[in-house]
Parts: C-alpha cells; structure tokens; sequence
C-alpha cells in the first residue's frame, strides 16, 4: 500500500496534534481535598477550590497544595503515612535550666479559602513543601517558648495541659515575648535556698499579650488541631521527679499515720467520755432510785403515822364513849342485874386474893416474927381485903 505526500503530511499533522493536547492540555482536574493554583499562558493566576475538572488553558502550569498540611514531630515508627511534612523529636528546655530530650507534637494547618490569601501563600513558597517545612519551623519555635514557661516539675506535676494551651494559643495568635524575672526560692528537696529564674509572657498596657506576628496571621493559615504527643525528660529531670516522689510517699505515709494517730486518740477519748458517761448515768440512775425509795418510804412512813393517828383517836373516841356510858350508867344507876354481876366478879376477884394469903390464927405486935412465921403487911392486906368485902355487903 502505498501513501502519497498529501496523506504523509495530514499523518504528521494529526500526532503532532495530538502529542500537543497531550503536552498541553487545556482542561486540568482538581481532587477533593485540595486546591489548585493556575497561572496561565499570559501569567494571570487564580485558584481552583472547587474539586473536578475545569478549564485551566493552553499551556496552563498548576500548583497542588492541600487544604490542610500536616506537621508530624514523632519517633520514626509513629509516622503516619498522611502528613504533608515529617520529623523527628526535638529536644526542649524548661525554664529551671533542665530538658526534654525528646519532644513530639502534630499540628494540621489548614489553608485559607480566599483567593487573595491563597495567591499570596504560592507567591511566597510556590509549592507545598516550602509551606510545610515553613509551618514546621514556627511550630518548633512555639513549642520551645512553650517549654520555657514552666520548669519539669511543675509540668511533671500537673502543667501538661497548661503547656498544650499556651503552645496552641502561640501557633494561633502570635509567639510570646519572653521575660525572666529572678527569685529566690527553696528546694523542695534539700531544703535550701537557691536562684532561680520565673520566664513570663510580656503584656501589654491593656494586659493582653505582647505577641511576635508571623506569616501564619498574616495569611489567616489556622492551626484546627494540636496535641503534643511525647515528651521525655532527660536523666536528671528523672532523678529529680523520683526523689520528689519519694519524699511525697513520705510525706503521704506520715500524714497517714498522724491522721490515723489522731483518730485513735479520738476514738479513746470518746471511749473514755463513753465510760464516764455510762458511771454517770449508773450513778445518777442509783441516786434517782434512792430517793424514790426514800420518798415511797415517807410515803408509807406519813401513811402509818396517819393510820396509827386514827386508831388513836379512834380508841380516845371509844374510850370517851365507854367512860361516858359507864358515868351515866352510874348516874341513872345500875340495873340490879348489872349490880349483882358487878358484886360477883369483885367477891370473886377478893376471893381469889383471900387465897394467895397466909393467914396467922394470932398476929401479935412488936418487932418479933408472928405465929407460924407470918408476915404481918399479910395481916394488914387482909384487914383491907375484909373491909372491901364488908363495903360490899352494906352496899
């Protein structure tokens, strides 16, 4: 087959054509999750935000950035494989004169949607490594001027997360302008007194921070995320915490045992009011007892005099009554029934003595003894004896 000039030539023509479109195509694609500067043929330039594919131009040149770049300062197995700039720990040192030998953080800037601000980034860095080794620079500087706000112990103690806010508050607004004051202060250890040196942030007469401004304000370049992620101390920072650890153990275990000391004391003291307390109310409960006994004694004591009153004025008031009958009976005179008893019972009773006595057959005067040893006051008995019994008769 053969082929004349004319096809020749239209053959040629249609490659190179083709290798053109391929070497300058005008139509370019934008992926999601990035933003694309054009600069034209002419050198105008403009940013592609939005992602697909759009008309870039005859003999466009583009620039990829992402909308967000990624500092990592990390241990080489911690790398992560979508970060935009990577290196390894830094060494930092704290305001007490001590250092963290290793110091990682990551920090995600993300870009500027305006155009102006963006043309701006690519005039300055034209490609996305520069920005990024750039971004990484100022995240170091914050990050040592974060460390020189505190000394190991008190970021040991508890300050990690005010050195993470004044290392975020830096990558936002601006690096703080340090001053050192000197004081003297004591060794919580040792126990003596030794210099040392207090680094603050300058303010401003308003009292906000005195900042040092950087590229990163002036292009609205914003740190959405920050997170220190290692920090490791060197030797003798190890060695301080330790002993400071110690003695805190220490200082713990005693307060321990004074607390559980004055609890014991405590408890025996309210042990011993309990005792008290409980002789107390034994005693109280005895004495309480007592006096009732004392009072229902008194009762009963009152009551008996009272009963042992009334039978004795009842027995007057019957002895009344019975003397009050007998002088009327003896008024009014006596039955002579009454009479004749009255008469029989004395006779009896006269009777009945008459027989208790010895009577002589003769009683002869004088200081002799009478007939058959008689006692004369018998005689003398007798003769009243008789002379009762003849009032008795005449009666």
């Amino acid at each position: 087959m053969k082929f004349n000039t004319k096809q020749i030539l239209l053959a040629a023509t249609t490659v190179v054509l083709l290798l053109m479109a391929a070497l300058f195509n005008p139509f370019s694609v934008n992926d999601q999750g990035y933003r694309t500067v054009v600069q034209g043929i002419t050198g105008n330039e403009f940013i592609q935000f939005e992602p697909g594919m759009y008309w870039a131009g005859f003999f466009s040149k583009t620039t990829e950035y992402a909308d967000v770049v990624t500092v990592q300062v990390e241990r080489p197995e911690k790398r992560k494989s979508d970060i935009s700039y990577f290196s390894e720990p830094i060494r930092c040192q704290f305001a007490d004169g001590t250092y963290a030998n290793q110091v990682g953080y990551s920090v995600k800037w993300k870009l500027p949607n305006n155009e102006e601000r963006m043309l701006a980034i690519h005039k300055d860095y034209r490609e996305q490594s520069r920005l990024a080794a750039s971004l990484a620079d100022y995240s170091k500087e914050c990050a040592n001027y974060s460390f020189q706000l505190m000394d190991s112990e008190k970021h040991y103690s508890g300050g990690k997360s005010e050195l993470a806010e004044a290392f975020k508050y830096q990558l936002r607004n601006g690096q703080y302008i340090i001053e050192q004051h000197e004081e003297m202060r004591i060794d919580s250890i040792s126990g003596e007194k030794i210099r040392s040196y207090e680094n603050t942030p300058r303010k401003n007469a308003d009292g906000s921070f005195a900042l040092a401004k950087s590229d990163v304000q002036q292009y609205e370049i914003v740190p959405n995320f920050v997170a220190i992620t290692l920090v490791e101390y060197e030797t003798v920072v190890n060695e301080k915490l330790k002993a400071k650890v110690e003695q805190s153990t220490r200082e713990a275990i005693a307060k321990q045992e004074l607390v559980t000391a004055q609890q014991e004391a405590l408890t025996a003291e309210m042990r011993g009011r309990q005792k008290v307390a409980e002789v107390r109310a034994t005693e109280e409960a005895a004495k309480i007892e007592a006096e009732i006994r004392a009072q229902a004694q008194t009762a009963v004591s009152k009551e008996q005099a009272l009963q042992a009153k009334f039978q004795a004025d009842k027995a007057l008031a019957e002895g009344r009554a019975s003397a009050e009958v007998a002088r009327l009976k003896v008024s009014a005179g006596l039955s002579p029934l009454e009479k004749a008893q009255i008469e029989k019972e004395t006779r009896i009773g006269v009777a009945a003595e008459l027989a208790k006595v010895n009577v002589p057959s003769i009683v002869i005067g004088g200081s002799g003894n009478g007939a058959n040893g008689a006692n004369p006051m018998d005689a003398i008995g007798i003769n009243m004896l008789m002379e009762v019994m003849g009032k008795l008769q005449k009666n």
